[in-house]
């Protein structure tokens, strides 16, 4: 038995139009007299001062959040929740002196919305943020200056990528102003069809039209890929077109010695795309290809940290083992 890439999928029967996607909501906020943590006056003593008045007030006796602390490699300093499929919480010094968020594998919800929005002003009662009456909250970044909230939509989007182009799915985001359009990770071009969208503008806007604005565009979108997909899993043409395409790919990635990280993700997102859809039987995309053939080998080429792990992650991808081909 082969070491290779595992498939784990949740449902026995094919997800007809689900588009995967994942949201994360982001409220930047720097305290009153301490220096920006891009400042490289900010650390180390700086760092420490931000933690004992943040921990004071979230983890303060009888406070009952239920957050733990984490450290990660880099030394930054995060207290965060995890329940029912929603990481919530405060990052510490990462860009800012703190950054509260929620984030879930789901689409964008008012409640979470509203929770990170509670929670804040229930901070604010606690700490000095630092605030001018002209220019709202202040921030490292004038990316982030005003009301310093930032939402993150990353969505999959294989029949938009497959029947339109990347190039053309991309230019029609830039023709909106008001959203910035990039792959994950804020990353040029997209990987595994899996496009990241977030709010241009924080400044001369309120909290509740940046989530309306993000809201729209997700329903658009999503709306979008369901009839393409529609399309496609009706279609015999577009069913033996999309298994020949993944088919193909699966071939030039047996033959070729130097596969870019894209191409491997590119050909994973459409297998689980068309099982997902049941455009295709599962296990059955690739015929006499074995996964521990090539996925084993080419993913030795690439780092497995970082934006190709999460995109793994992303799209239900994790290592493994497997006997059956694909």
């Amino acid at each position: 038995m082969r070491t290779c890439i595992c498939l784990p999928w949740k449902k026995t029967l094919p997800s007809l139009g689900v588009v995967r996607e994942k949201t994360q909501i982001v409220l930047a906020r720097n305290l009153e007299g301490l220096p920006f943590p891009s400042s490289r006056f900010f650390r180390p003593l700086f760092s420490e001062e931000v933690e004992r008045r943040v921990a004071g007030v979230i983890c303060g006796e009888g406070r009952g959040f239920g957050f733990l602390r984490r450290q990660d490699e880099e030394g930054t300093v995060s207290f965060i929740r995890e329940r029912k499929g929603q990481k919530f919480g405060v990052v510490l010094g990462s860009g800012d002196h703190l950054r509260i968020f929620s984030e879930r594998m789901a689409p964008l919800r008012r409640a979470d919305f509203e929770v990170v929005r509670r929670f804040d002003r229930w901070l604010e009662r606690f700490l000095d943020y630092a605030f001018d009456p002209q220019w709202g909250y202040l921030t490292a970044s004038p990316q982030w200056m005003g009301t310093g909230l930032k939402i993150f939509v990353w969505l999959h989007l294989p029949a938009l990528s497959l029947v339109y182009g990347e190039d053309q799915v991309l230019q029609w985001f830039r023709e909106r102003q008001e959203f910035i359009v990039s792959g994950y990770g804020g990353t040029r071009e997209p990987v595994a069809h899996v496009f990241e969208i977030t709010n241009r503008y924080t400044l001369g806007v309120t909290e509740e039209e940046i989530f309306r604005g993000m809201s729209w565009i997700e329903r658009k979108v999503i709306q979008w890929e369901r009839s393409i997909r529609e399309i496609l899993r009706n279609s015999d043409l577009h069913r033996r077109t999309l298994l020949e395409k993944v088919q193909e790919a699966g071939k030039d990635l047996a033959r070729e010695d130097d596969t870019k990280g894209k191409k491997i993700l590119d050909f994973l997102s459409l297998l689980c795309f068309g099982q997902e859809e049941g455009i295709f039987a599962r296990r059955r995309g690739c015929n006499g290809m074995s996964v521990g053939t090539w996925v084993e080998e080419r993913l030795k080429t690439i780092p497995l940290r970082g934006v190709c792990g999460d995109i793994l992650e992303f799209l239900g991808v994790s290592l493994g083992r497997i006997r059956d081909d694909v």
